[in-house]
This record gives C-alpha cells, sequence and structure tokens, in this order.
C-alpha cells in the first residue's frame, strides 16, 4: 500500500463501489426517497469512480450507433415515471423533446444516451450526491460495529484514502476480457480491445502509416461490437488508400459458421420484462441455466439486424466490384477495405514476429506483425495467418467484486474463502434450506461440496462466453448467498449486527437472470436495492 495515507473522519451510510448506470440509478433512487423518513442520508453518500469524469463506454460510441433498447428502458422511467432522471426529462431540459418525437424512433443514438446519462450524473450531485472521481478501490475491510473500510488510491496522487461506510453497493462494472494467448503478447500498441477503440484506433493506425505493403487487420468476435468496430475500421482503411495495387485487408474471426441476428422479437424481448426477474429468481439452478440457455440469442453473441444489413451490403459491394474488375483486365481494383469472414475458426495461439517484406529492426514496434495459430472449430485442423493488428471485440469479465471481497477479512462471513477456485452464487431459498439442514449440511454447502461454478464474460452489446459448468469436487469452492434485492446474505456464524450490508449490481446474472449486466430493468433494480437498504438500516 502506497506509504501517503489520509483517513476521513467521516462515517458514510453508503458508499457505492463505481458510478457507472447501475450506481447513478441507484443514486437517483435514493434521492427519491422521503427526506422525513428515510435513514440514509443524501449528503452521506458517497460513489468512488475510477474515471476522472462521468463516462459510459466511451470507446464505443461511434457515430450513428445506436441503442438496442427503448429510450423508455432508462434511469428510472419504469420504476417512477414522474422522476426527474428520467430520459424524457432530459430531452425536456435540453428542449430536444418534440425533435426527439419527430425522429419516429424508440432508439436514441449511443452518443445521446452517454450524454444523458452524464446530465444525470450531475444533476444528483447538484442534489446533494458526493463522488470521488479518479479514485481506484484497492481494498476493503472490516471497520467494528457494523461498518466497512474502504481503500481507495487517488490515481493522479497516489494517495489512499481509507473511508468508513455503514453499507456498501458494489456495482463495478466490466473488466476487458483478452484471449489468453493474446494476453501473452499484451500490451502492444497494435492489439486493442473494443472498449478502448476509439482512443485507440487512430494512433494504432499511426503505427502502420510508413508500411508500404497492404495492411492485414484482425477483428476478434461474434457480436454487436465486434461488427461495428469491423465497418468502422474498414472506412478508415478504405480513406487510407490502398497501398501499392492491392486494397488493406480486414479478417473477422468468429466461432461459428455465420453471424447471427439477434432475436428482438416482442414475446422474446419478455424476458426482459421487470418481473421476469422474479420467475428466474424462484427457478432452481438447472431450470435457470435452460431459460438462459433459450434466450441467449436475443443479446449474446449476436448481432442487430439493421447493422448485419449494413456488413452484408459492404460485403456485396466487395463482390461487384470484384466483378467488374475481372471482366475489364485494364479495370483498377477496388480501393475499399476488403472484409472477410473466417468462420469456424478459434485462436490458439499467437506470438511477435517480424514481416518478411518489412528492413526494420526488430525491435522496431512499427515493424512487427502478429503470427496467429488458429483452430478449425469443425476438424480441429490448425493454420496460421500473419496480422499487422489484432483488434478483440471478446467482451467483458465481471469478477472483480470476487477478488475484492475474498481478499478482505469481510469475504468470510459471507462464506468466501480467499483460496477458492470456484465462487457459486445462490438464492435465499437455498439459504434457509442450507441453514436449516441437518448433519452438517451447512458445513458441506459454504464449503462448496458437489458445487460448481460459471464464469459469465458479457460484453457492452451482449458478446459473451460461458466457462463450462465443472466439477469442483477436487477444487476449493464456496457458495454465497443473494437475496431478491440483491443484497449479500451473511452466515448464521456471522454477527449480523456487525456485519455491513453488501449489495450487488450488475454481478448475479447466476441468480437473477439475463437482465443482470443489461440497462433493461437498472431503474427497478435499484429502487428494489434502495428500498431494501433503508428498511433494513
Amino acid at each position: 500500500m502506497v506509504s501517503s495515507e489520509a483517513q476521513s473522519a467521516d462515517l458514510y451510510d453508503v458508499i457505492g463501489l463505481g458510478f457507472g448506470p447501475a450506481n447513478l440509478a441507484a443514486a437517483g433512487a435514493l434521492l427519491e426517497q422521503p427526506r422525513e423518513t428515510c435513514p440514509i442520508s443524501v449528503n452521506k453518500s458517497l460513489f468512488i469512480e475510477r474515471h476522472h469524469e462521468f463516462k459510459w463506454h466511451p470507446g464505443m460510441l461511434l457515430p450513428g450507433t445506436r441503442m438496442q433498447i427503448s429510450f423508455l428502458k432508462d434511469l428510472a422511467t419504469l420504476r417512477s415515471p414522474q422522476s426527474p432522471i428520467t430520459f424524457v426529462a432530459y430531452l425536456h431540459s435540453q428542449n430536444r423533446l418534440v425533435e426527439f418525437i419527430n425522429r419516429n424512433c424508440m432508439t436514441p443514438t449511443r452518443k445521446e444516451y452517454s450524454d444523458y446519462l452524464a446530465h444525470v450524473a450531475r444533476y444528483v450531485q447538484g442534489q446533494g450526491i458526493k463522488v470521488a472521481y479518479g479514485e481506484n478501490v484497492i481494498a476493503i475491510e472490516e471497520g467494528g460495529e457494523g461498518t466497512v473500510l474502504v481503500h481507495s488510491i487517488v490515481l493522479t496522487t497516489g494517495e489512499t484514502i481509507i473511508r468508513h461506510a455503514k453499507n456498501l453497493i458494489i456495482s463495478p462494472g466490466g473488466s476487458p476480457r483478452v484471449p489468453r494467448c493474446i494476453q501473452s503478447i499484451s500490451p502492444h500498441p497494435r492489439i486493442i480491445h473494443s472498449s478502448a477503440y476509439l482512443s485507440s484506433v487512430e494512433p494504432m493506425l499511426d503505427t502502420m502509416k510508413t508500411i508500404t505493403r497492404p495492411l492485414k487487420i484482425a477483428v476478434v468476435g461474434a457480436g454487436q461490437s465486434a461488427v461495428e468496430v469491423l465497418l468502422d475500421l474498414q472506412s478508415r482503411l478504405t480513406s487510407m488508400g490502398k497501398s501499392t495495387s492491392q486494397a488493406h485487408n480486414l479478417h473477422l474471426i468468429i466461432r461459428g459458421g455465420s453471424l447471427k441476428s439477434s432475436d428482438g422479437g416482442p414475446f422474446s424481448n419478455q424476458v426482459y420484462n421487470p418481473e421476469f426477474v422474479d420467475v428466474m429468481y424462484d427457478l432452481p439452478s438447472d431450470s435457470r441455466r435452460r431459460v438462459m440457455a433459450d434466450y441467449e440469442g436475443t443479446n449474446y453473441g449476436v448481432v442487430n439486424p439493421i447493422t448485419l444489413d449494413s456488413l452484408f451490403n459492404v460485403i456485396y459491394d466487395q463482390r461487384v466490384d470484384g466483378d467488374i474488375a475481372g471482366r475489364k483486365k485494364n479495370a483498377l481494383a477496388a480501393t475499399d477495405a476488403h472484409i472477410t469472414i473466417v468462420t469456424y475458426s478459434n485462436l490458439a495461439s499467437a506470438e511477435i514476429s517480424t514481416h518478411p517484406s518489412q528492413t526494420s529492426t526488430e525491435t522496431d514496434t512499427h515493424a512487427h506483425t502478429f503470427s496467429v495459430l488458429l483452430q478449425n472449430t469443425l476438424t480441429q485442423d490448425f493454420y496460421e495467418a500473419t496480422y499487422d493488428a489484432i483488434v478483440c471485440a471478446t467482451g467483458y469479465e465481471r469478477n472483480s467484486w470476487l477478488s475484492l471481497l475474498k481478499s478482505s477479512s469481510v469475504g468470510k462471513h459471507f462464506g468466501l474463502c480467499a483460496t477458492s477456485d470456484n465462487t457459486r452464487l445462490s438464492v435465499e431459498r437455498d439459504f434457509r434450506a442450507t441453514v436449516n439442514g441437518k448433519n452438517g449440511a451447512f458445513k458441506a454447502a459454504t464449503n462448496g461440496i458437489n458445487g460448481h461454478s460459471r464464469t459469465s464474460v458479457t460484453g457492452i452489446n451482449g458478446e459473451k462466453t460461458h466457462a463450462q459448468y465443472t466439477s469442483t469436487e477436487t477444487k476449493d469452492s464456496d457458495t454465497i448467498y443473494i437475496s431478491r434485492s440483491h443484497r449479500l446474505l451473511p452466515l448464521p456464524t456471522a454477527s449480523h449486527g456487525l456485519i455491513p450490508k453488501i449489495y450487488l449490481q450488475g454481478c448475479a446474472e447466476e441468480t437473477h437472470g439475463i437482465t443482470e449486466t443489461l440497462l433493461s430493468v437498472v431503474g427497478i433494480r435499484a429502487g428494489e436495492v434502495v428500498e431494501d437498504l433503508c428498511s433494513n438500516y
């Protein structure tokens, strides 16, 4: 820990870890509680955010890209239509409500939605909610008398600040997931994740401007972000012009046989209704997994039909250009960057090499290429490919909260062990059954006997990879329990009055269903968390 350390004398009623849409909605819901009866003081509420200002997926605010959900599924409308933090209230404040209606479209652009979220962030701060920007939470510890100590580091100075809190709302968002074989050669200026695409793509292309041969860039992923990045790169490379007599090349590497359209039908979308969370939470775990599998096509590893049509038209136009050039022997080849979808392919390994045509020294990163070993997922055959740059649109990991709790003295009160390999989330019904069980059932469950785990990796638009459910009989594992209102349940062995209340947002897909990491019920969920927090204070 950094030697420069400060300790706040303030004791906060609640501290939120993260200040993305989930905790922003919680801040708004807290403001709507009756001030005269609410036991949580707005002035003693704090949210800690690592960004230096409010940001929402800045790396993917590509021009013209639209949200995948209705504007009515904002931070508050489904919970409280009269709330001052609805999207309609934002439009009215900007004098754009009538013009938005004239668009005749239920989905705003991603740029506008980002501005809406930033507007709400400014509003709640103006109403007394405190936000500590530019700080990264590095540890939490027991603080005694039912409090927790939150350790954060100020990113600009390295100073460590310790704050006391009676309650926590953990909404960590996701951390970029990069394939393991790519991790071994990262960081590199020509390997980027879609989460940082907009800020990284121009510097990445700048490193290749001196290369005279055609460029070859790989985009890895089969979801919305992957296709959006592919189309944007195609436009950028086309603007750069062809190298010598050939156009630049873009490869989209996917595990399946084709890109799949998202299922946006009204019946399928009922899985995103707020009441469906109750259905999911009440199901046995095996049934819950079956439902998740049934509805994956609504969001995970799929692409909006409009975006798919745009991509198909680009590829079709390539075919037209090729046919014309082939028929007219003296016709120049098209200057548009050429897109190829590489199907049934999985990254097996990757290493840095130097392209044979380059004369630069091997230590010059401008001369680097990436030698990639791909495996055909049908035949299991291996083949090699060489790329000048790689963009990973491979989703996010959402288990940073686990690491935080496991490494603290707080986690043990909820059944977490620092040495466990797997953690399973379970519902309150199972908690009661375990507590009331006989013959050491509680001990067995908390130690994960016959347990299993699930790790979900989810992108901003639904790219997702599931780790297999595996037996943990030979591994250390643990089970923790979460209420319907997203509060972690302390073990019966814990002194409940001395344990702070800890809530999770965006982390409990295993128990609460497919909406958990998405925006669909963020306003409803925030209201449930705040209501439970106030009623159980």
